[in-house]
């Protein structure tokens, strides 16, 4: 047994407290190595001792619900053990990880897809909730007999995102307004716009963000940051269409129904398009936040939208910059990017609004 190292004894607050946060953050990591290592032993023992018994159909599941009762530890828990060890049979493969993120690799029953899930794990060294996102990508289903194929890389789309919460100021009759998206516009009292305007120096064409502080100009922002909204699921409709609350200022949310953007599902009618609705419901669900960037409305007057999900890392001033969204974006990201995982699982064609193939 290694060594116990002792830290010295801490002559200020400022080392008592980054002593005791090491111990416990080294402390909380030995714990969980060992009940990953005791987890892979004991998926080993019974194993192995179940393989001796191979020419008994019903021997393995008689042998998990009499050592739960003599051990009193779970079924289930008992052969998540043993699924552990058959999907990782050599334990070093997966040391850097805890149990939790073990669990849900052994969720992926592909094993190429598992694999390569665990080196993207280590390498970005993923948490939960990111490895999370990734499993249930993974997992959302494989295509009906009659869907598209999947689409190469090179007919993926481009994503497009600006920053959550920013709008343009526009001129609204004899004031200035706010464009708040989707033909909706808040108008400013003329009198406090005149004093506004003399403070932060508002014109037409500014770009602002407007929340529970006010309104301030976001000098170097861009057109290309707008149109981007922080947005609640309140139904998954079909394969390619949402029914979502989009927040567009502080009191102001609209509902409305969004198309995804360069994709076309099948029809809900048919079994490839109950496949599709189904591959996107086991990815959001009903008060789950999304973030979306929609463009001007298609052919038949419906705005067009890219979907991102996932774990968004906000920045310092809790604004989600565009640098570090797409930063995030790709299979090695923690944002899953709604559009492409249609168009990458083969639930969906592209389409960019002209004639559909029959």
């Amino acid at each position: 047994m290694p060594a116990r190292t002792i830290t010295p004894t801490p002559k200020t607050y400022a080392q008592l407290r980054d002593a005791v946060v090491a111990v416990v953050v080294t402390g909380r990591a030995a714990i969980d190595r060992a009940w990953v290592d005791t987890c892979h032993e004991t998926g080993r023992l019974i194993n192995e001792h179940v393989l001796l018994f191979c020419d008994r159909a019903d021997y393995g599941a008689r042998v998990y619900e009499k050592l739960a009762e003599d051990t009193q530890v779970s079924v289930r828990t008992l052969r998540e053990c043993a699924q552990f060890h058959r999907y990782f049979p050599i334990r070093r493969n997966c040391a850097e990880l805890g149990w939790s993120q073990c669990r849900l690799l052994c969720q992926v029953s592909d094993e190429t897809a598992r694999l390569r899930l665990l080196k993207q794990a280590v390498k970005h060294d993923w948490t939960v909730p990111e490895l999370e996102t990734r499993v249930r990508t993974i997992n959302a289903g494989a295509p009906a007999p009659d869907t598209p194929s999947p689409a190469p890389p090179g007919e993926l789309l481009i994503p497009r995102c600006g920053t959550p919460g920013l709008r343009r100021v526009v001129a609204r009759a004899d004031a200035l307004g706010i464009d708040l998206g989707f033909k909706n516009y808040a108008a400013l009292p003329a009198g406090k716009l005149k004093i506004l305007s003399k403070v932060e120096g508002f014109k037409t064409g500014d770009i602002v963000r407007w929340d529970e502080t006010g309104v301030r100009k976001i000098p170097d922002a861009t057109p290309a940051d707008l149109f981007t909204y922080r947005t609640t699921i309140r139904k998954v409709i079909d394969g390619d269409t949402l029914d979502v609350a989009i927040a567009l200022a502080p009191g102001f949310t609209r509902d409305l129904k969004l198309r995804l953007r360069g994709l076309d599902c099948p029809e809900i009618s048919t079994a490839a398009g109950r496949a599709a609705k189904a591959f996107v419901e086991k990815l959001i669900q009903p008060g789950d936040e999304v973030i979306i960037c929609t463009t001007k409305p298609d052919k038949y007057d419906r705005y067009l939208a890219d979907v991102f999900m996932g774990k968004f890392k906000n920045s310092a001033d809790s604004d989600l910059q565009l640098s570090i969204f797409n930063a995030q974006l790709g299979a090695n990201g923690t944002v899953v990017y709604l559009n492409n995982a249609l168009l990458e699982n083969g639930h969906a064609a592209r389409y960019d609004g002209g004639a559909k193939e029959p």
